[in-house]
């Protein structure tokens, strides 16, 4: 699954970041831009967590808190994308928004 995942990051990486670029910045295109990136943090601190031997526990710690605060982060900036496109489908209905 992996693989899958950073093949189409490998593929499409030229354009997203030519539109991105071109495109001006906004509060939205900042979220979309976490949302998509923090989670290459993620793997990487979790490879290093699983393959890297580490007989110090209170780095493995640290980094655990470090991951757990990256996940954190995705889920919370992929939520609020979510609650943002919904609110866009629904037409800017303010029964849709948040109070």
């Amino acid at each position: 699954m992996a693989t899958f995942w950073i093949y189409d990051y490998a593929c499409s990486l030229h354009l997203e970041w030519t539109f991105l670029l071109r495109s001006r910045w906004s509060k939205v295109k900042g979220l979309y831009i976490i949302a998509r990136y923090v989670p290459f943090l993620l793997l990487a601190g979790h490879l290093y967590m699983n393959f890297i031997p580490n007989e110090n526990s209170d780095k493995c710690q640290l980094l655990n808190n470090v991951c757990s605060c990256f996940s954190l982060i995705s889920v919370f900036c992929s939520e609020c994308f979510f609650v943002l496109r919904t609110y866009a489908l629904w037409n800017n209905n303010k029964l849709c928004s948040l109070p």
